[in-house]
């Protein structure tokens, strides 16, 4: 693996101290009906470093909802920044900013905070971000950055320091959030197959509890089916009961296959020894934490669709 080397001084955790960097901790919320609700994170077990969203209300999603974020910058004593022992000319303006990165859904970019001019004056910066609805997948990592924003004139001992637009400093901090993924209640995708029904669930384990239910279930809805306009979120004869139905319909099939398989459905409703994302884990938190009731075919029914009706 290639490593990155910055031919100019940049960013240290000695400068980093020096600076009296401070923030808040990000505080991450959606709106509904123009007011906010309050999301909150926990650490994924076994990862401190990675966080998920918890909805306590059971409401938002990433697909239906917007995902918003919130946070607070404070630098007290930044001169050190500047000038031949620091990373910027004296007459440059570095700019702080929040850069994010979704490698599930293959997009990543930059949200200015705000600058840092080479003066005597406390720098108290907030950031507020709006993403849309469904922009986001997955892991999505937000680094903190700073930057050249406007290049300085050199003195003759300023010379070796970074003085091109937009050139990296160094990063700040970082915070990686998990939006949805291994164990999504609803691994749903398109697909354009002629002459195909509008839907259908592909179940494709051999040991569900080991494998990971994003790659073993699949919810299809065909593009190619003349009534798919009822299940397109961007026209106007789009259907939303009709996706409950088909959500609801899916998931009693997938928890009807594993209590065909014995051994496996034991194991599955003691939550013994699970694999985390695997399919067998989604079902033990239907089970116990949603409290669906799987005893018979028609108390799954009544309860998934509860469950859709309340959510959505």
């Amino acid at each position: 693996m290639a490593a990155n080397i910055s031919l100019f001084p940049i960013i240290n955790d000695e400068l980093l101290g020096k600076i009296r960097y401070q923030t808040t901790p990000y505080e991450l919320y959606y709106i509904n009906e123009d007011q906010e609700f309050l999301l909150r994170t926990e650490e994924i077990e076994g990862s401190a470093m990675i966080h998920k969203i918890v909805d306590d209300d059971g409401i938002w999603s990433p697909d239906d909802f917007n995902f918003c974020i919130r946070r607070k910058y404070n630098i007290r004593t930044y001169q050190c920044l500047f000038g031949e022992n620091g990373i910027a000319c004296n007459d440059a303006i570095l700019g702080i900013a929040l850069m994010w990165t979704s490698s599930d859904s293959k997009q990543r970019g930059i949200i200015p905070i705000g600058d840092i001019k080479n003066s005597a004056k406390d720098i108290d910066l907030i950031l507020n971000y709006e993403f849309s609805k469904a922009q986001l997948r997955g892991l999505i990592e937000f680094t903190t950055i700073i930057y050249i924003k406007n290049v300085g004139k050199p003195s003759l001992k300023e010379e070796h320091l970074a003085n091109e637009y937009g050139y990296l400093l160094g990063e700040l901090d970082k915070f990686t959030i998990k939006l949805d993924g291994e164990g999504s209640v609803f691994p749903i995708y398109e697909i354009n197959e002629p002459r195909q029904p509008l839907w259908y669930v592909k179940c494709e384990w051999d040991d569900p509890t080991y494998e990971k239910f994003s790659d073993c279930i699949s919810i299809n809805i065909n593009r190619a089916h003349k009534n798919y306009k009822f299940l397109d979120k961007t026209k106007r004869t789009f259907n939303e009961q009709l996706l409950k139905e088909i959500m609801s319909s899916a998931l009693i099939l997938i928890i009807t296959k594993l209590k065909e398989q014995g051994n496996y459905w034991d194991v599955t409703i003691n939550g013994d020894d699970l694999q985390s994302g695997s399919v067998s884990e989604a079902i033990y938190y239907f089970i116990n934490t949603l409290e669906w009731d799987v005893s018979t075919p028609e108390a799954i029914s009544l309860s998934i669709r509860k469950f859709f009706d309340q959510r959505m």
